[in-house]
């Protein structure tokens, strides 16, 4: 499969998890911190749609940021794929929608609508430190 061929490349933002309709992709943590799919071969119809949605191997513009805010553990650390799909259902309905994540996270959730942020939905990036990165094990970020 694509995806695990370059599992190495993944910062474990979880786009993966939401685009699989088999469900045979999950998120977990390592034993060091790091996030990273685990994918259960058996399930797979080898559909893609992993890949397609992983803002690493398709890449998304990412609005222009004026405003940071600072790093925050609690929302980083967030189970991602439930988070995604409300922050898409709110949307979707026309409600003022908020979404505070890392530029990882931002550009999961803007690969999941389509490479486009509705006007609607108030994307609020958390700056992640060199001393962060390092902490959750990020590889090197695109991102940044």
């Amino acid at each position: 499969m694509q995806l695990t061929e370059n599992i190495k490349n993944c910062n474990g933002c979880g786009a993966c998890d939401v685009a699989c309709k088999a469900r045979c992709v999950k998120i977990t943590e390592t034993e060091d911190g790091r996030r990273e799919p685990v994918i259960d071969e058996r399930g797979c119809n080898k559909c893609n749609a992993c890949r397609l949605y992983c803002p690493l191997f398709n890449p998304v513009d990412l609005p222009e940021f004026t405003d940071w805010y600072e790093f925050n553990e609690e929302y980083y650390k967030r189970d991602m794929p439930p988070v995604y799909r409300q922050t898409m259902r709110s949307a979707k309905t026309g409600q003022h929608t908020e979404f505070v994540g890392t530029l990882c996270q931002i550009a999961a959730l803007q690969s999941l609508m389509g490479n486009r942020l509705r006007p609607n939905l108030v994307v609020y990036p958390m700056i992640c430190t060199e001393e962060t990165r390092e902490k959750y094990g990020c590889r090197d970020c695109a991102f940044y």
